[in-house]
């Protein structure tokens, strides 16, 4: 596994596996995440809970080198937390969200979400977000990613020694 940073967006982290290439942005909190769904109705997702956040982070997800590489991206193949402590899963966008009563200014921001089956021929990519739903103060320093590879990004620099 090979650690790099990428050129000209530095708040991006290039892991390179096996197979898949991520680039994982950093995680992004927020309040709320709202869409338009296939039907035009206007949709909303909140933390579940006082004490939470939502989290959301870009993934690009490349293959390199596979010929056709089919992937399930869920909470089973995509966790944020920390190294040294809690992993939380990614929620689905579609199951995880409300009726909005109004647009939002904001409903294109993080869309397109990445959740489901995808099919990834050689050299091509697809890039979406995920959303996650985290509790307030853990630190978010770790991407982790279980779907053909299993690659982990790190936000953090967990070699330093810590006074």
């Amino acid at each position: 596994m090979l650690l790099v940073g990428c050129g000209d967006k530095s708040d991006q982290v290039v892991v390179v596996g096996r197979s898949l290439e991520l680039h994982a942005g950093q995680p992004q909190i927020v309040e709320k995440v709202t869409y338009v769904d296939t039907q035009g109705g206007h949709r909303i997702i909140r933390p579940r809970a006082s004490n939470r956040q939502l989290a959301v982070v870009e993934l690009v997800v490349v293959n390199r080198t596979a010929l056709v590489t089919s992937l399930v991206i869920d909470g089973d193949a995509a966790k944020l937390g920390d190294r040294r402590g809690e992993r939380i899963e990614a929620i689905d966008p579609y199951a995880g969200s409300k009726p909005a009563d109004a647009a939002s200014s904001d409903e294109t921001l993080f869309v397109p979400f990445l959740w489901g089956e995808t099919v990834l021929d050689r050299n091509f990519q697809v890039r979406g977000h995920l959303v996650f739903d985290v509790p307030k103060g853990l630190i978010l320093g770790s991407f982790f990613w279980d779907e053909v590879d299993n690659i982990v990004a790190d936000y953090v620099d967990y070699t330093r020694k810590r006074l």
